[in-house]
């Protein structure tokens, strides 16, 4: 399997604290605001090929794709997170539904719906709730 990856053009997943420091290259990143170190990062899907994160700073949540058929990073979207909650709540702003034996929808927001996510991940807290920590702790 690694002779076929390195042949097609397949690299490894990056490691988390890349995954995190992707955000200041972002156009809605404030410098003044916001820092890579302090973030805080949420895996939320992963396949053999793609791995989808979630990362809060202390003003935004973005959403960070890994797929290892690309060369690098991709920033989906960034939203402040005032927009996704009222006042720090974001109970209400974050839902999440059945879609496979393996796998679920999570809606973050109005702007961003059916983001796939890996149950397994999810078994001793459910998504929403991880997501919301990992907003209100930033």
């Amino acid at each position: 399997m690694k002779l076929a990856n390195s042949i097609l053009g397949y690299r490894k997943f990056f490691c988390e604290t890349d995954i995190r420091n992707l955000i200041s290259r972002s156009k809605n990143f404030d410098i003044s605001n916001e820092s890579p170190e302090q973030a805080k990062s949420l895996l939320i899907f992963q396949t053999s090929k793609q791995q989808t994160w979630l990362v809060s700073s202390s003003i935004r949540l973005y959403c960070i794709l890994d797929d290892v058929r690309k060369s690098k990073l991709s920033i989906q979207w960034s939203l402040p997170k005032t927009s996704i909650g009222n006042n720090g709540n974001y109970d209400d702003a974050i839902s999440c539904r059945q879609k496979t034996e393996k796998t679920g929808y999570v809606d973050i927001g109005w702007q961003h719906k059916n983001w796939l996510y890996t149950k397994q991940f999810f078994i001793q807290t459910p998504i929403n709730e991880q997501i919301n920590q990992l907003m209100k702790n930033t």
